[in-house]
Order: structure tokens, then C-alpha cells, then sequence
């Protein structure tokens, strides 16, 4: 019996044919990197410079056992046991090299913790001459979280989603956050990778409020 068993008629197999890139491992990056290794991802490329810090835990999918590990390393080690068949290749330092799978359909998934470090690994990913099929930002705040998803992916598209960090929240990315909206940000995510790959139809933007349960869309 396969992992997947019960959710094959939803999600399909061609899942597997994905290479996903997690770019930056921390809230956001690390509950997409699971609930897609669940999913039955096969193919996962995990960047970030960051380690594990006890503040971590409680936004993260990390435990105390993963204190002072590289994230990459650590997130690494989960999803193992979540999906042994996933092959992970972890990249620890400064987002400076891109590793496109010429094979399958890569996938960017962007969890950085500010607007700049987005914008830089946009611009390289965008540069390379094996283009992603799809970008998936996720951008989350405390008890707010945003979704842009780009299909075929270019620097000119992605500006149009993109502000300086001046312009948005005075603190970074991540810097307030719950676990409840973290791991809800793994599940939208998660929810769009199954839309991409069945070919169903897809949201530009999205938005989701905990205080409210307010969910805005545009398609």
C-alpha cells in the first residue's frame, strides 16, 4: 500500500514527475516541504543558510531534537521519514545557485523571509535557461497569509506581485507568526501543486484572514 493510497483519484501520480524548490526552510518552506512529501513528492531541492533555533518550533515543522542543525539538513532528515522515496538534495548557505532538474517540471516554491531575497532568487531562477512551470509564493504574517502563483514564470510577471520591503509590514516575512497559519500555508500550497499538475483551473492571488475566516481570490 502506497502512501498516497487514499488520495490517488485527487491528486494522481504526476506529482511524482515535479522537482520542487523550496526556497527558504522556515515556516512556510518547511510545512510546504512535508505536506508535499505526503502528497508523494519525489524530487525536492531544499535552500536556505539559516539553523535551527528554538523560536523556530513553534512556527516550524522542527522539533528540539533540531536545535543548532542546519534547516536544510534537519527538514532534510523529515521528510525521510515521511517519504523515504523522496530524493532530497539539501543546499545550506546563501541562495546563489540554482539546481533545475532537466527532466521533470520544477516547481518554485518561495518562503524567504524578505521581499529583496525573493526578488534576487526570482531573477536568478528567471536567467536560467531551463525555465520553471510554475512559481508559487507564499507570504505570511501573523495571522494573515498571501499566495501569488505565477505559471511560466518571468522577472516582468513576478514585479507585478512584488513590493520592496519598505513598502509592506516593517518586519520580515516570518518574524510574527503561528503555527496554525504556517501550517495552513503548507496546505494551500500543497492544494495549487495538485491544481498545476491535474490542470485544473488556477488562482492568481490569494488570501486568507484567521481573525475573520475571510478567503479573498482572484482568479
Amino acid at each position: 500500500m502506497s502512501l498516497t493510497t487514499r488520495f490517488t483519484e485527487i491528486i494522481g501520480n504526476k506529482i511524482e514527475n515535479c522537482a520542487f524548490h523550496i526556497l527558504g526552510c522556515g515556516a512556510i518552506g518547511s510545512s510546504a516541504a512535508t505536506q508535499l512529501a505526503r502528497c508523494g513528492a519525489l524530487s525536492m531541492y531544499l535552500y536556505d543558510m539559516d539553523h535551527v533555533s528554538t523560536e523556530n518550533i513553534g512556527v516550524s515543522q522542527y522539533t528540539y531534537k533540531d536545535i543548532d542543525k542546519p534547516k536544510v539538513e534537519a527538514l532534510k532528515k523529515i521528510i525521510s521519514h515521511i517519504n523515504p522515496l523522496c530524493v532530497v538534495d539539501a543546499i545550506n548557505g546563501e541562495f546563489k545557485t540554482y539546481f533545475p532538474d532537466p527532466n521533470k517540471d520544477n516547481i518554485i516554491i518561495l518562503g524567504f523571509d524578505s521581499m529583496a531575497a525573493r526578488l534576487a532568487g526570482v531573477t536568478l531562477i528567471t536567467n536560467c535557461p531551463i525555465k520553471p512551470v510554475a512559481l508559487i509564493d507564499g507570504r505570511m504574517g501573523a495571522e494573515h497569509y498571501q499566495q501569488y502563483n505565477i505559471i511560466k514564470p518571468t522577472l516582468k510577471k513576478y514585479l507585478n506581485t512584488w513590493y520592496s520591503d519598505d513598502e509592506g509590514s516593517p518586519e520580515p516575512c516570518n518574524a510574527k507568526a503561528t503555527s496554525y497559519c504556517s501550517n495552513m500555508s503548507g496546505s494551500f500550497i500543497a492544494n495549487t501543486v495538485r491544481k498545476i499538475v491535474t490542470g485544473q483551473p488556477l488562482d492568481k492571488e490569494l488570501s486568507f484572514n484567521f481573525p475573520s475566516n475571510m478567503l479573498w481570490k482572484k482568479a
